[in-house]
């Protein structure tokens, strides 16, 4: 009985050795594509405007530094970071992607801008 245990182990052992893995799907990786970018905001408060990058990795930059803190929470609705002050910047995603910034640190909210393109309109008569 013993040895057909064993011969069953290592057969079994075997099998599982020599079965390639399938990478882990992350699917926070997934989610934070939607995010990806630069995007561009206007604090009218001082008619500045300001630059956010968010990297596949979930960092984020504004106006090219890096804000020290962590995502802490991220759905196809809306990706939260708190910063290392305790204040939460929230961003919030439509259809087409970013749409909005949350800080509660100013307690404001911010208009992403959508840059125009300059490609020519179809017409129907071509």
């Amino acid at each position: 009985m013993a040895t057909r245990f064993h011969d069953f182990m290592r057969v079994l052992t075997q099998m599982v050795e020599h079965h390639p893995r399938q990478p882990q799907h992350d699917p926070v990786l997934d989610l934070a594509q939607t995010y990806t970018g630069q995007y561009g905001f206007l604090d009218e408060q001082t008619n500045k405007s300001h630059q956010l990058s968010i990297s596949p990795e979930l960092t984020i930059k504004i106006d090219g530094r890096t804000l020290p803190g962590q995502v802490t929470g991220i759905t196809t609705e809306k990706l939260t970071f708190l910063d290392h002050y305790g204040y939460q910047l929230i961003v919030t995603c439509g259809p087409n992607g970013p749409e909005s910034v949350y800080d509660e640190a100013e307690d404001a909210i911010y208009r992403i801008l959508t840059p125009e393109t300059d490609q020519p309109l179809s017409t129907s008569d071509e």
